[in-house]
């Protein structure tokens, strides 16, 4: 399985049904498709190869997602950059990876030009700014390659599962960002995960205010909802009320949101007047949340809310189920289904075993394994042995059990 064929699998089932959803603009399933291969032999024209990088440096957009699921259909790797990033922190990552292709948003043509005035290593630039005119010299637009190409390729190799999909990089906060290496099947056992976890379905309608450079926006709440063939409606920019105007026009029924935008749409001076009865999940996490906002949550939001603990090298690791909300608040739930914990020893002068199990109610590290835990960091084998050991990743996370 390769998140390729998720996506074919959408339109083999739901051909008409919309399948995403941003600004004015909807695609049906075949729609979407069809614009997602356009560009795919977009960048196959430009060289793009299987294990060719391309990256896209995008706000949350349709642009952000076509570019994902463009390099997933060409067995290119798709690397996905925080918008927020400086030109020297971009052009870092875009070294690092050998990325061949970068993607820009609308309001990044000035960075994308510093960009390349710093490195050589890119050799290609998509904007994607609405007017062409606007499009640097030298530079493609991403609307006309999505809309006028010619679809040529009729059988495209078909990546394994062992193939990389992506290259997530972590924020940086020991160091230089590494890349993250998620292959196909990491990837497709990432958004089953979230599939059994939330008990998501067809008639699900979800909106995406998280970014989706970050595996949180996009392999664990975006490709599930697509595996399913749910509606996803990308919100181009978060606003508290601009979100709450979007769940009753579009019945929004999962939305991913921190614990700070939640309390921002239950503190609004007009959240009242919504009808936000369409939700029935809500999933969270990165930070704490009161348990008198948890309960007015529940009574006024939503009733069912999942926290979750992850990170880019393993995603959804740990879930704290709806019916424990309130009972474990401030607990990050149970291991997910596919993923296996345990709680070691936290000894940072020698190398502990995963068998060094500490007792019930000590504190230590959290390790963790399972089909979507990370194949190491991009071109970087000592930072790799220092976090996964024997399957195992070593979280640096304290937790007691």
């Amino acid at each position: 399985m390769n998140i390729a064929r998720i996506l074919e699998a959408s339109v083999d089932r739901y051909p008409h049904d919309v399948a995403l959803i941003f600004e004015d603009r909807r695609w049906t399933n075949v729609e979407w498709l069809g614009r997602i291969r356009r560009f795919t032999q977009a960048l196959a024209d430009m060289g793009v190869r299987p294990g060719d990088r391309v990256a896209f440096y995008v706000s949350t957009s349709e642009n952000s997602v076509t570019t994902y699921f463009a390099c997933q259909l060409l067995g290119a790797v798709a690397v996905p950059l925080n918008f927020r990033l400086s030109p020297g922190e971009a052009a870092y990552m875009l070294q690092d990876s050998g990325a061949r292709v970068l993607v820009y948003g609308r309001n990044l043509t000035e960075t994308a030009l510093k960009i390349a005035a710093q490195i050589r290593s890119v050799h290609d630039y998509i904007g994607c700014a609405y007017d062409q005119a606007n499009i640097p010299q030298g530079h493609h637009h991403f609307e006309a390659l999505a809309e006028t190409t010619v679809d040529r390729e009729q059988m495209r190799p078909i990546p394994d599962g062992d193939d990389i999909s992506a290259l997530v990089y972590t924020s940086g906060t020991t160091g230089r960002p590494k890349g993250v290496i998620h292959t196909h099947a990491n990837d497709v056992a990432i958004a089953m995960n979230c599939i059994m976890e939330y008990g998501l379905s067809h008639g699900d309608r979800a909106l995406h205010i998280a970014p989706l450079y970050h595996v949180g926006g996009m392999q664990a709440f975006f490709v599930p909802h697509l595996m399913v063939g749910a509606t996803n409606v990308v919100l181009g920019r978060y606003e508290a009320e601009r979100t709450l105007q979007t769940i009753e026009a579009e019945k929004i029924t999962t939305l991913f949101a921190v614990p700070t935008q939640i309390q921002e749409m239950m503190f609004h001076p007009r959240f009242k007047d919504f009808d936000v009865s369409s939700l029935r999940l809500v999933t969270t996490g990165g930070a704490a949340i009161s348990s008198s906002t948890m309960e007015r949550v529940i009574a006024e939001f939503c009733p069912r809310v999942f926290n979750g603990y992850g990170m880019t090298e393993a995603s959804l690791t740990l879930v704290l189920h709806p019916g424990d909300s309130l009972r474990k608040l401030g607990s990050c739930g149970k291991p997910t289904l596919i993923s296996e914990c345990r709680v070691i020893v936290n000894d940072t002068t020698r190398e502990v075993a995963p068998s060094e199990v500490v007792a019930s109610g000590e504190i230590g590290q959290l390790i963790v394994r399972g089909p979507q835990a990370m194949q190491g960091y991009w071109n970087k084998p000592f930072e790799t042995s220092r976090k996964l050991k024997a399957g195992w990743i070593y979280t640096g996370d304290l937790f007691s059990k």
